[in-house]
């Protein structure tokens, strides 16, 4: 089944395709409202749609991502041989209206999408092999379930100098999954306004992301609960992480020098990761010019941002065997 055009995108404005976003549930939404993004969360997703949030002004790296996007589909032709088009639209699911798609490219004469991505040097080992972030993949299905593409690659550049293309195909199973994921948050929080549980502690940060001069909440049943609670969730987690920890070293030492077990794990060296002292760097070539000092702490003050302060959660609460340990 054919796409439905839910409008055309060419020449629009920001604020206007932002106002036509929110009619669905976009592709980069999907991963949040299937819980497995790492920057939003459902509930987040939930007041974005409803104007109960300000939308933040796109950050350096989506900048940069958008700003690449045409040199990395280019370079993906170049070294693929497949011709891709821009369709300029955004696009609804034929049958599920809250599935919505802004897609980057589409083949030529073929049912197979192109998505465009750029990504930080620290972000590299994200990308071996046939791995790449969870959040695409699930991007990825969106965009094949509303466009009905039987495959989409991605193209990603990394670090601005590592090109890398995989060719990722359809998974009706999980795609499946995905729409019940958002057909639950669509029909059940976005029609019914019923915001989302917090799903995430981003999500909480999002929402409140200042603290005042108010006086502190004062403990009670409920909140001394949930403090016993999480304590517990926390030695719970230490203990898991320390026999995850051993499972590991127990399969490395199985694996010893060979690259894995078959069906069951690699264990491979990563590509070296090539790092600069730019401070080194910037003093060292200010010693070699004229006023360097100067040049130096002018250079210094025209590349450097700020960056804005967050709440810090710091879980305080002792039990009371821990008192009397301490006491």
């Amino acid at each position: 089944m054919k796409p439905i055009i839910l409008t055309r995108t060419e020449g629009m404005s920001r604020d206007d395709w932002l106002s036509w976003r929110n009619q669905g549930i976009g592709g980069s939404d999907a991963a949040a409202v299937c819980g497995v993004s790492k920057w939003r969360g459902p509930l987040m997703v939930y007041m974005e749609k409803k104007g109960l949030m300000e939308r933040l002004e796109p950050g350096e790296a989506a900048y940069w991502g958008t700003t690449l996007e045409d040199v990395v589909a280019k370079e993906f032709t170049k070294r693929t041989g497949l011709r891709v088009k821009r369709r300029n639209a955004m696009f609804r699911h034929p049958e599920y209206p809250w599935m919505i798609a802004n897609v980057d490219r589409e083949m030529v004469g073929a049912n197979v999408g192109l998505e465009c991505k750029t990504a930080g040097t620290y972000r590299g080992g994200e990308w071996d092999g046939d791995e790449l972030p969870d959040e695409y993949y699930i991007q990825i299905q969106h965009y094949m379930a509303v466009m009905g593409w039987s495959a989409c690659w991605v193209a990603v550049l990394i670090g601005g100098q590592r090109f890398l293309c995989k060719k990722v195909e359809r998974n009706n199973t999980l795609i499946a999954q995905i729409v019940e994921k958002e057909r639950e948050f669509w029909e059940e929080h976005i029609l019914k306004d019923v915001p989302p549980t917090i799903g995430m502690a981003d999500d909480a940060a999002e929402i409140w992301p200042e603290d005042t001069d108010a006086e502190m909440v004062q403990p009670d049943e409920m909140s001394e609960q949930l403090a016993v609670e999480l304590e517990v969730v926390r030695q719970q987690k230490k203990e898991v992480e320390e026999r995850e920890n051993l499972l590991v070293l127990k399969l490395q030492e199985i694996i010893g020098e060979s690259q894995g077990i078959d069906g069951i794990a690699t264990w491979r060296k990563s590509k070296d990761a090539v790092s600069v002292d730019l401070e080194r760097v910037v003093s060292e070539m200010a010693a070699l010019v004229p006023d360097g000092d100067k040049v130096q702490r002018e250079l210094t003050e025209r590349h450097s941002t700020v960056k804005t302060g967050s709440r810090r959660f710091l879980f305080k609460f002792k039990s009371q065997s821990q008192k009397k340990e301490a006491a």
